[in-house]
């Protein structure tokens, strides 16, 4: 089904060896760059993936997480991740990385649990030009490239810096993108704002459409104009999937210019069904100025959500622990030179990395309450285990 209805900070940029510090304007644009839209990097198509493909969803087993250094987050959560999950640290050069090393062993964060990749880059917002992934037809977790909808070569380059260096099998698929914008159920669902469609003018939307079924193996395709009306047009700024049939809709007063927008697109995914076969469950989080809290990383069995310091604070983290009662949510503040901004966040500065051995198992949960029979004490559904390490079960 494809339906359509109707970030300024301080950042660190490495070029070369040299850090400089540079302002960027909303849209994740730095002062020098507007001009020019895109990458000039020749983008490699490759054919698609062997099918069937499967997205991978963020809330899924991950073994890694993708950070840059310079950092863009406190290295108090660098600390965090790195007993959730190895850290993977791009980092233009040694002696860069000696500096991080420094710093991260300054801050508690577990080096055993850190690695580091050696390649430039332009920014720090591995999310939005970071690898995405899915498991291809041969039990395979795979590198899906795009072209970064941003004018920095270097960051273009890195999921295929990433996959090459960690040996995933790698594929081109040429629409233009960013991650900020996509989020998946895991299943065959995917959504993203409009600018899928009008940064790849040069295609029709089915012609996007089927390179996303091809490429990510997205069949149902929400495509939803962005309401909050920031023109950096990215899904989690205002939106998270937090299960196949749960999402994250933040809300707002009646007075906030963006009111009804944003209830209409709440409205939007309480009448569609998620892949399970009934309608999503959607959770409000209130965001009166435009806090970030649908900007979380979820990583594993943690959910590390950007807080304010304000006294709304609280109540987002209970939205969370609410949908997800079985996770350790955690409220993360920004610094004084990681400063969480209301499109800009946690979630647009890292990027997990799943496990390419998990063990998935998929299934369609039983819907509604369920009457005990004493003849029939059991309950009947079909269930698919994959182990991707391709060990015996």
């Amino acid at each position: 089904m494809r339906t359509l209805l109707n970030h300024a900070l301080i950042v660190l940029i490495t070029i070369g060896f040299l850090c400089v510090s540079e302002r960027a304007n909303a849209d994740h644009f730095f002062d020098y760059e507007p001009s020019q839209r895109y990458s000039d990097r020749v983008f490699t198509e490759t054919p698609p993936p062997p099918g069937p493909v499967r997205p991978v969803a963020e809330f899924e087993p991950a073994s890694h997480v993708l950070i840059r250094y310079p950092l863009g987050i406190p290295v108090s959560l660098v600390a965090q991740l790195s007993n959730t999950a190895t850290v993977i640290t791009i980092v233009s050069s040694s002696t860069v990385q000696n500096q991080a090393t420094s710093t991260f062993q300054s801050g508690g964060v577990n080096l055993a649990n850190v690695i580091f990749m050696i390649a430039p880059t332009n920014s720090y917002w591995t999310r939005d030009y970071g690898p995405w992934f899915i498991f291809n037809g041969n039990n395979e977790l795979g590198v899906v490239d795009f072209p970064y909808n941003r004018p920095r070569p270097n960051d273009d380059n890195i999921p295929s810096v990433f996959a090459q260096a960690y040996t995933y099998p790698f594929y081109g698929m040429n629409l233009y993108q960013t991650g900020g914008n996509y989020m998946t159920d895991g299943i065959n669902t995917a959504a993203q704002t409009t600018i899928a469609y009008t940064e790849n003018s040069n295609l029709t939307q089915q012609q996007i459409n089927q390179r996303m079924q091809q490429y990510m193996g997205v069949t149902t395709y929400f495509v939803l104009p962005d309401p909050n009306n920031t023109y950096i047009d990215h899904i989690d700024c205002w939106g998270k999937f937090l299960a196949p049939d749960k999402v994250l809709i933040r809300s707002v007063p009646t007075s906030h210019s963006q009111y009804s927008q944003i209830e209409q697109t709440a409205t939007f995914f309480a009448s569609q069904n998620c892949a399970w076969g009934y309608p999503y469950k959607v959770y409000r989080v209130y965001t009166p100025q435009n806090q970030p809290y649908t900007n979380s990383l979820i990583l594993n069995n943690k959910v590390f959500v950007p807080i304010m310091n304000t006294a709304h604070d609280t109540a987002a983290l209970q939205v969370y622990q609410q949908a997800l009662p079985s996770y350790q949510i955690i409220g993360v503040l920004g610094s004084s030179s990681a400063v969480w901004e209301s499109t800009d966040a946690l979630h647009c500065r890292t990027h997990e990395i799943p496990d390419r051995n998990m063990l998935h198992i998929s299934h369609t949960p039983p819907l509604g309450s369920i009457t005990y029979n004493p003849q029939m004490p059991y309950i009947s559904f079909d269930v698919n285990i994959r182990a991707h390490s391709n060990a015996a079960i």
